[in-house]
């Protein structure tokens, strides 16, 4: 999906989101969402702060983690924790299903697609749940922590 199209899916999901719990959607709101889709893979909101600061933006670190938190429940963003327990986003497209690789040692992700697991979760149906979307994150090492491919013991 291109940056346009998933801009245009995330506001339009924003704005439905604002308009049923009677909220406004402000120019800020939606500049720090375009900064968000902006963003390629996962981020704090100090980095996202930091992006926004360094366009040239005014902003709090309580308006950003705010609208951080009101994005996540329109379903903008996921949020997850890192390793060492910071609070990493991404942007939460409908079409941008994907797996995050995350080493359990230094942190790093990797993201990639496997079609066959994807097609095997769609079919997926679990009693009075409807599934909108899904995240997957597997844990483990990474080449560099295993050591170029050996699992250090």
């Amino acid at each position: 999906m291109n940056d346009e199209k998933r801009k245009s899916d995330a506001e339009e999901r924003l704005r439905q989101y604002l308009s049923q719990h009677r909220l406004r959607c402000t120019p800020e709101r939606l500049m720090i969402l375009g900064k968000v889709v902006a963003l390629k893979g996962s981020f704090s909101p100090a980095q996202l702060l930091d992006a926004l600061v360094g366009d040239g933006f005014r902003l709090s670190h309580g308006t950003v983690y705010n609208n951080l938190k009101l994005f996540d429940a329109a379903g903008v963003v996921r949020r997850r924790r890192s390793e060492d327990g910071v609070e990493i986003y991404e942007c939460a497209s409908r079409e941008d299903e994907h797996l995050t690789l995350v080493c359990s040692r230094c942190g790093r992700s990797r993201e990639i697609r496997d079609a066959e697991l994807f097609r095997l979760l769609k079919l997926r149906r679990y009693p009075s749940f409807v599934m909108a979307g899904f995240d997957l994150y597997i844990h483990g090492l990474c080449s560099r922590c295993r050591g170029g491919g050996r699992i250090r013991k």
